[in-house]
Order: structure tokens, then sequence, then C-alpha cells
């Protein structure tokens, strides 16, 4: 957004649409916005690579937007509705990839908030949010735009907040759109939402156009303003923040998801999940796998490389009475058998990351059930 955006489009907002199912805007009661002052962020992105979207996405070979330096986009958040201009513009369906000083990870409520520049409530332009917990892999979170379709908004357009879901830029600014990385747990079993190195932002194009706009998890066309033919056209990045960094050890961990007494437990299951703390501390969700082939049964679990302060350990039994401990990973040490000659281990993934830890059995292993057991380290 630019001052020629400010004052042509400003006082000519468009009538927003019937108001939708979801948080309004800021400072009205349910909106779910966090303010730039909120205590509860730790960190903000430290790195940045913008590429860069034309100024029109129907003319992609002209121009491609101009306006700030990838610098803007970096530290705390510091653009407001009377100073919007401290930001960093994407372009039609440009994008930004942020990095961090530390990843961070999965806490009760919002993690993490991407911070735009709007100057009113109703002009929204909006971003779809990506993470990734290895730098290559980007998994999206699934949006919602219930913004009628039938005509382009303009320059000029307005979008009820009520509307929009999982977009960036739903809020102005000063205040962040927040992300919950708990939606995505079950959505991307190949990511690490405790483990989050990277956040990519992707303008959405806001056009009608069904082969040249943007989609929300869907599959509906997301209408933002369109055409905005200026230098900074597109989405407008101001920051993003995190709120805790990647816990490590298990007093950081329980004091991360706001657990005291009893329920901080190395045996207690306060989300009542069916997964001790200790065991989801260590893997991230307790989840054992088994495929059965000719050569015998492979289980397969996962765990975080990057926890210290748990013994953890895979065990198997015929009765569910009787447990024996066919491997185990000591305080983060790689999985290894337990040298009873009934398992193979092996684990893939780089270092300080999630493994994924394959335990093969024998065809003529006794074992019928398996469990994962854990203890703290003294």
């Amino acid at each position: 957004m630019n001052t020629f955006i400010r004052l042509i489009a400003g006082p000519a907002m468009t009538a927003s649409a019937l108001a939708g199912p979801f948080p309004p805007a800021a400072g009205v009661a349910g909106s779910d916005a966090i303010i730039t002052s909120d205590p509860r962020f730790s960190f903000w992105a430290s790195g940045v690579e913008v590429t860069r979207g034309p100024v029109e996405i129907e003319f992609p070979d002209d121009s491609l937007v101009t306006y700030g330096s990838e610098s803007d986009a970096l530290g705390p958040a510091d653009a407001t509705p009377d100073e919007p201009y401290p930001v960093v513009s994407l372009g039609d369906g440009g994008r930004a990839v942020l990095t961090f000083s530390t990843p961070f990870g999965d806490v009760p409520g919002p993690d993490f908030a991407v911070f735009e520049n709007g100057f009113i409530p109703n002009f929204l332009e909006l971003a779809h949010v990506e993470v990734s917990s290895d730098g290559v892999n980007f998994f999206r979170f699934p949006s919602t735009s219930l913004t009628p379709v039938t005509q382009n908004l303009g320059e000029g357009g307005a979008v009820d907040p009520t509307n929009v879901r999982n977009l960036a830029g739903k809020y102005l600014a000063g205040y962040g759109t927040p992300f919950d990385l708990a939606e995505l747990r079950r959505l991307y079993p190949a990511l690490d939402v405790q483990r989050i190195i990277k956040v990519r932002i992707i303008d959405v194009v806001g056009t009608n156009v069904p082969s040249l706009g943007s989609l929300d998890s869907l599959g509906q066309i997301i209408t933002d303003p369109y055409p905005t033919p200026f230098p900074s056209g597109g989405f407008d990045l101001d920051a993003v923040g995190v709120f805790k960094a990647t816990a490590t050890t298990y007093a950081t961990w329980t004091a991360n998801q706001g657990l005291i007494n009893a329920n901080a437990a190395a045996t207690a299951d306060p989300d009542q999940n069916g997964v001790q703390n200790l065991i989801e501390y260590l893997t991230g969700n307790g989840v054992v796998g088994m495929a059965t082939g000719t050569s015998g049964r492979t289980l397969h679990f996962s765990r975080l490389s990057y926890r210290t302060g748990g013994n953890l350990r895979i065990q198997g039994s015929s009765d569910l009475a009787h447990w024996t401990t066919l491997a185990t990973s000591a305080n983060a040490a790689a999985m290894q058998s337990a040298n009873t000659g009934a398992a193979t281990v092996s684990e893939a993934g780089s270092a300080n990351s999630r493994k994924e830890v394959s335990v093969q059995l024998p065809s003529n292993s006794p074992y019928r059930y398996f469990r994962l057991a854990a203890e703290l380290v003294p």
C-alpha cells in the first residue's frame, strides 16, 4: 500500500459484504487480532528473502513492485494506520521467506503472528502462510475466504474480516493475524510442528479470473483489492513475531504448555489424549505404526532428537503384562537395539531434527503388542 492508494481509495471504500462466521476486526469484541505490544512475543524474524511479483498479474512482463526493502520485514512490527509505510511490498503473487534466530514450535493457542499495514479495518491485502521444519518443504495453513467473487473489488474494495480465516493481512497495521501450528499437526505428518525454522508469505492475487486468482483450501477464489497498479501493490509485509522458542528441556516444555504441579509430571496426561507428558515431549505425538511383511513386522515412530532429559524406549509384549525393551534412545542419542537379538533399528533425519525410527522384528517374533515408554534422566 502507498500514499496513492491511501488518498484515492481510502475515502471511497465500498460497503462490505454480509458478516461471516470468523473473528471480526481488531478492537471489536471477539477479535483474535494480536497487538504489536503483546508481551507473549519472544522474538521476530531475523532474516528474509523476497521474490517480488508484478504490479499487475495480467501484465506479467511489465514492471515488478519496488516499494520497501527486505530489511523492513525484520524485527518488531512498526507500521501503524497513521504511518503504514515501513514495509516491503510483494506484488501480485510475490513471496517472502523469513528465518529466525532460533526454531519455534507449537504451544497452547497461537504460535506466531503476521503483520501487514492496512490503514482501515476493511482494506485487507491478503496472503497465504506456509511453514517449514527443514527449510525445503513448506506446508500451508488451510484458509477460507467467503467474500463474494461476482466482480473484482478494485483498489477501493472492502473485505469484511469475518469472511476471512487463516490468511495474513486480515487486520490493520499494528495488529497481527495469529496462526496456530496445532492445526497442521495431523494434516501434514512430514512437518515437525515443534521445530519451525522458516515461514513463507505468498501474496493472494485477488482477481476473480480463475486462471489468475488465488484459491482457498476449499478451492474457492479469494477476493481482495485488485487491481492495485502501484509500485507498492500486493501484500505489504511488516513483520512476523513468534511466541515461544522450541523447547529442548522438559522443564521448558512444561512451562511453555502452561503445566504446573501434578499436571507437569512425566506420567501425567493433562490433555487426555492418551499420551503421557514425557512421551509427548520426546516424540511430539507418541504414535506407533506397524507394517507386516514376509520378513516380519516393522514398527515406525518419530522422536525429536533436539529434546534432552529423557530416555525413550520401544517395548513389546505377548500378553500386555510383561514388557521387553526392544530399543532405547538415551537422553536424545540415536535409538539403539537393546541387544536382545529381537530387533534391527534404523533412523532417518538430519541432525537436530525429527528422526523417523524403524524397528524391524523377525517373522518369528513372539510380540503382539507394542508401546513407547519413557523416563526422565536423573
